[in-house]
């Protein structure tokens, strides 16, 4: 039996006084168009159709993690976005999608979608149409109702709302159990109130996270096996540098000298730490010498 699943928390952002919150819609493009299909939804005015298949554009990483997809930033400017059975790699300025399945030996893909609008960073936050959930969940599945996303599948029979697919934890010890690895802090980890340790479970690599705040002044700390960029910071730095560490090759990403951003790989496992106070290079490069 279909189950129905509301995203109550982005209702403000879909509809306004009765009317759906739309972006400019993308610039007409000169590349040859891929298959395309009517994916929007109708845009009514006091009850007056006035616009069909209009894109509802949505913060990829706050839909796609609430219905259990991860989110990979791959440094050139595409995303992954994947759920274990299906992904797709999408493409910052491109009106070009395409759903591929993930279960290992298994062949499937959609031919190349437009889905009215490309996929656009706005301080930070990458935005993609809703619609792109109902490539990758199955046609209808991902609808509008009243300012309400509703998700339908098959799944978690009984409930209401979507599960959180982060899992918190106490202690460093308790998250290192849960993720299958250690996360070590650096010490400028000490002068937060708080730290918040959670675990994105996703097969064979999970992402650890550690959230040190006090306010809204923020340090986050990311590992996850494999390489890439795991920050989920979209922002366009003005200044980027790839920096030697020790022995690792990191990329810095800020403006004027001072750094809120950095990546880097090693011994097999992504790493990033996020800094809402930007850091001077050496302070970052001194910093990113104690994780482990």
């Amino acid at each position: 039996m279909n189950v129905q699943k509301t995203v109550s928390a982005l209702a403000a952002a879909l509809v306004l006084a009765g009317a759906v919150s739309l972006p400019a819609l993308a610039a007409e493009q000169t590349a040859p168009a891929p298959e395309s299909a009517a994916y929007g939804y109708p845009l009514e005015r006091n009850g007056t159709a006035v616009a069909a298949d209009v894109p509802v554009m949505v913060p990829l990483r706050a839909v796609a993690e609430a219905l259990g997809f991860t989110v990979t930033w791959n440094g050139d400017g595409t995303v992954t976005v994947d759920s274990g059975e299906m992904h797709s790699v999408i493409t910052i300025g491109e009106d070009r999608y395409q759903a591929v399945t993930s279960i290992e030996g298994a062949v499937g893909a959609t031919g190349p979608l437009q889905l009215g609008a490309p996929p656009y960073v706005i301080h930070g936050t990458t935005y993609v149409p809703l619609k792109l959930f109902d490539v990758l969940l199955g046609n209808g599945a991902v609808t509008l109702d009243g300012g309400r996303i509703i998700v339908r599948t098959a799944s978690d029979p009984g409930s209401t709302q979507l599960p959180d697919p982060w899992t918190e934890l106490d202690t460093p010890e308790a998250a290192a159990e849960a993720a299958g690895f250690d996360l070590t802090l650096p010490a400028e980890a000490d002068r937060f109130a708080e730290r918040i340790y959670r675990v994105l479970p996703s097969g064979s690599a999970p992402l650890l996270e550690v959230l040190c705040r006090t306010g809204d002044d923020r340090l986050i700390l990311r590992k996850a096996p494999g390489s890439g960029d795991i920050s989920g910071d979209y922002t366009a730095y003005a200044q980027e540098q790839v920096t030697a560490v020790g022995d690792r090759s990191v990329t810095m990403r800020g403006a004027d000298g001072r750094f809120s951003l950095a990546v880097w790989t090693d011994g097999g496992y992504a790493y990033s730490v996020c800094a809402d106070t930007p850091l001077s290079g050496g302070d970052m490069a001194a910093l990113i010498r104690q994780i482990r």
